[in-house]
């Protein structure tokens, strides 16, 4: 198994820098590394370098759950795509200014999405089909979703937002009978 990316492995979780593919790759990368950490059922390779849209995890279920490092500023299209094991809480850092088209289509497993107020552009189907999605909550402005159907085909029935979120309405997104309540105790995330 080959994957490119930055940071580290504990247990069934990993830790990435991911970058589109379009944005280039940083300078004085050099050959990447491989070590391979045994994470019980499945084992996780660890390549240090950077993740890009076309070497990402596309339909690549050995990866069961993701924390996104804060070197992380922009995750690529296509990176997790249909990665249906892929599961819990989707937190993006701070860091994160851009979500490519198609980066968690499918992930049918992921239960919580946050997304905050550096993202400032969302493109189409990002998180359609995440059909356990529980709840959204959000800092970012709804005019951050600058693609469509981001949202479609999922469960979830509230948006919370924070202080910095505007726009959103119970018809957003692919998605129609929604609610949306103030996330009371930002910036914890519940």
């Amino acid at each position: 198994m080959s994957k490119t990316y930055k940071g580290d492995v504990t247990g069934n979780v990993v830790e990435l820098n991911l970058l589109d593919a379009n944005e280039g790759t940083l300078p004085n990368l050099g050959t990447p590394t491989v070590v391979t950490r045994s994470t019980g059922v499945r084992d996780v390779t660890q390549v240090v370098g950077d993740i890009t849209s076309t070497s990402g995890f596309y339909f690549d279920n050995d990866v069961q759950g993701l924390v996104i490092g804060t070197s992380c500023t922009s995750i690529g299209s296509d990176a997790f795509y249909s990665c249906f094991d892929l599961n819990g809480p989707l937190i993006i850092p701070n860091s994160v200014t851009s979500i490519g088209q198609n980066s968690f289509l499918f992930c049918s497993s992921l239960d919580l999405l946050v997304i905050p107020e550096s993202v400032t552009n969302i493109e189409g189907f990002a998180f359609l089909s995440c059909s356990q999605l529980t709840a959204v909550y959000t800092n970012t402005p709804a005019s951050s979703f600058t693609g469509t159907e981001a949202l479609q085909g999922t469960t979830f029935t509230t948006i919370y937002t924070g202080p910095n979120a505007t726009g959103y309405t119970s018809s957003f997104q692919g998605r129609t009978g929604l609610t949306i309540s103030a996330w009371t105790n930002y910036p914890n995330i519940p």
